[in-house]
């Protein structure tokens, strides 16, 4: 009977433990994670069942019954600084001692990511909450190119900084003749693929400054809706005065491109012409914002404070080596941007590509990247649209640059319904 007692206080104990652990992540935006054990990732290369897939998925929602069973996982993949911090507030995950290559490691990424993931990885003792699962990328709303600015009429200009001076540059490039020169090039050939990039460039520096400020994103607000009018009378001038085709950019330099369209490397794509990080505008609306530089990475973090430290790190060194197997892909850019061969990247990647993508001043500039990180997901605004109708994204966004029925009071009320 004694015994019995003991094991119901212990019960009601854990169970008054757990309550604001279980009540905070109810109140939490649900969102993917991996889960897997020690045994089963390691086990992997020596299994004979190729198909077999150590990780497992689920939900957030799902995890929080598992952890209420007590059955906590070895090892957590989370795909977003959000999703980290919010395990890291339930405590769902743990930190370790990292090992002196996994210090090494991290200490000899370029400044600004290692500074930027040190608030994500690391705490004030020194411990790690996880590691980089694969490659990193960074993202910025555009980049100018400098050569060609340099020969242009607007050489005398100072380039855009915003997406509100795009606009002003936009306007003043369609009121001047520019021969030779394009605004944006249509890198992927299709009919709306300038005023799309232009689209979306004010969006996700909209719904970045919003989340970064933790603050609702008021698509119908009339500031916004102003700068959706801005953008739609640009578009109708773009269709009527500018070459929007690959056949008609042919020989034109872009001023403007945008590194996010097919590989960061630092060439523009239609005149071949370079450009780097020195050169980048920031995710933001005006100026006078924070210059928002985008993070986009997973990482793998240690759920079960029982695992064996040992092979926590032995887990975590092998997702280093494993990574720099690849050093001369994309993953190796951002995280150690002095292991990659740019000749060796051109001719095994992109043999087809004249010159390739990759250029030896990008990788340099990664050392100098100046600006304000941040790990955001400005695509979450179309999670319910995709849940309904995958379509009806595209659909609605093709509608706003060419029809005049879709005003910018009917889009900006679409992104405010997608975003509920």
């Amino acid at each position: 009977m004694k015994k019995r007692i003991c094991v119901l206080l212990a019960a009601v104990v854990l169970t008054l433990a757990m309550m604001p652990y279980v009540n905070a992540m109810a109140e939490q935006k649900d969102f993917r994670i991996d889960v897997s054990s020690l045994a089963d990732v390691f086990n992997e290369r020596h299994d004979d069942n190729y198909d077999f897939d150590p990780w497992r998925e689920e939900m957030f929602s799902e995890f929080q019954e598992e952890i209420r069973s007590g059955r906590i996982p070895d090892l957590i993949q989370v795909y977003d600084g959000d999703s980290l911090e919010t395990l890291k507030k339930m405590g769902a995950i743990v930190p370790f001692t990292p090992s002196d290559n996994l210090v090494r490691d991290f200490e000899t990424m370029p400044p600004f990511v290692r500074e930027a993931l040190r608030e994500y990885l690391v705490t004030e003792d020194g411990q790690f909450w996880g590691c980089i699962e694969g490659g990193l990328d960074l993202k910025a709303m555009l980049f100018y190119v400098p050569g060609a600015w340099a020969d242009s009429p607007f050489r005398d200009r100072t380039p855009p900084t915003s997406f509100e001076e795009f606009l002003d540059f936009a306007e003043v490039y369609l009121d001047t003749p520019h021969e030779g020169f394009c605004l944006l090039y249509n890198w992927s050939n299709e009919k709306l693929c300038v005023q799309g990039e232009i689209l979306g460039m004010l969006l996700q520096s909209w719904v970045c400054q919003r989340q970064y400020a933790g603050e609702p994103y008021r698509f119908t607000s009339e500031e916004f809706i102003g700068l959706l009018e801005r953008t739609k009378n640009l578009f109708t001038r773009l269709a009527k005065e500018e070459p929007l085709t690959q056949k008609k950019q042919k020989k034109l330099r872009e001023l403007f491109a945008n590194a996010d369209c097919i590989y960061d490397g630092g060439k523009a794509q239609g005149s071949r012409e370079l450009y780097n990080w020195d050169h980048m505008i920031p995710y933001r609306v005006y100026a006078a914002q924070p210059p928002l530089i985008n993070i986009e990475t997973g990482f793998v973090c240690t759920g079960n404070s029982n695992a064996d430290p040992a092979e926590v790190n032995r887990y975590m060194e092998e997702i280093v080596r494993r990574r720099d197997w690849h050093r001369d892909t994309v993953y190796a850019t951002y995280i150690h941007p002095e292991m990659m061969d740019p000749e060796k990247v051109n001719k095994t990647f992109f043999s087809r590509v004249k010159d390739g993508y990759m250029a030896q001043q990008w990788l340099d500039s990664v050392q100098r990247i100046q600006g304000v990180p941040c790990m955001l997901n400005p695509y979450s605004i179309y999670d319910k649209a995709y849940d309904t109708d995958c379509d009806s994204v595209g659909r609605v966004n093709g509608q706003f640059i060419t029809s005049g029925k879709m005003t910018p009071e009917k889009y900006a009320q679409q992104l405010e319904e997608w975003s509920e």
